[in-house]
């Protein structure tokens, strides 16, 4: 059973605590995560130190290998959470976003 709790991420240093303290929840050493990853280790230091300019490519993919899900919301609707069944996953907002034709 998973100790992490849904939160709401604020920036860049609160999501490499994320990615850190599932990393070592799944016990992979930074290293293993970045073989996973196709990535340095060096990288996931970096993530997980807070790393603003991190490729966002890596940090999806690092969400997908840790088995997390990330939500956005728009702070201008009444607050919904992870568990809100109408919450659009990540995966779907980018797949509208490419099929959608205005640019």
């Amino acid at each position: 059973m998973s100790s992490m709790k849904d939160m709401t991420l604020h920036n860049a240093q609160q999501l490499g605590a994320a990615i850190r303290l599932k990393r070592r929840e799944k016990s992979l050493t930074q290293s293993e995560l970045a073989k996973l990853l196709g990535a340095e280790r060096k990288w996931v230091l970096n993530l997980e130190s807070g790393n603003s300019k991190a490729e966002i490519g890596l940090i999806l993919r690092a969400i997908e290998v840790l088995g997390l899900r990330a939500f956005l919301t728009d702070k201008a609707q009444p607050e919904r959470g992870p568990h809100d069944l109408k919450a659009p996953r990540l995966d779907q907002v980018f797949e509208r976003l490419q099929r959608d034709p205005r640019k």
